[in-house]
Formats: C-alpha cells, structure tokens, sequence
C-alpha cells in the first residue's frame, strides 16, 4: 500500500468518524476519535485480507477501495455502538 492509499485512508476514516458522531447522541466530545481509529484499522484490514481473496472494485495506489469502505464501515459502526453502550456519558458540574 503506497502513501496516497494510506492518506486516502486516513482521510475516509477521519470522515466516518465525524458522521458516527453527528449521527445520534454522543456519549463524549471525541468520540469521533475512537471511530476513526475503527474505521482505519478496519478498512485496512479489509483492504488487505479482502483485496487478497478477491480483485474486485477499483484499486488505488495497492489498496482495494470497495473492500476497504465497506470494512471501515462495518468495523466503525461495531466499535461506535460498543462504545456507545458501555461508556458513561459525561457530566458537567454546575458551579
């Protein structure tokens, strides 16, 4: 995977993660930042392991772009609703 696969990764993941932030009720300002992290790892390991198996949708620079989006997808989304699940929400003290 070259530089403009990993930047472009990196720019889809900082996307995803943004919109699972906006999309419903965020348990945490930088919640967003675990999601792009999620989205990342699991679209470079989608690209990796399913860009392998199979050469299917277009390619940039080494990387699978279908096999990677749809992992970043996926792998957000599961790590957005475990975190959403299982962290407090935070409160704020009125003084």
């Amino acid at each position: 995977m070259g530089i403009w696969a990993v930047l472009l990764l990196v720019a889809v993941a900082v996307v995803i993660g943004i919109a699972a932030q906006v999309i419903g009720q965020a348990g945490s300002q930088f919640e967003w930042v675990v999601a792009a992290i999620a989205a990342g790892v699991g679209g470079f390991v989608a690209s990796e392991w399913l860009g392998a198996a199979s050469t299917w949708g277009p390619e940039l620079d080494g990387m699978f772009i279908l096999p990677a989006l749809i992992g970043a997808i996926v792998v957000a989304a599961i790590v957005d609703f475990v975190f959403r699940t299982t962290a407090r929400p935070q409160q704020y003290s009125r003084s």
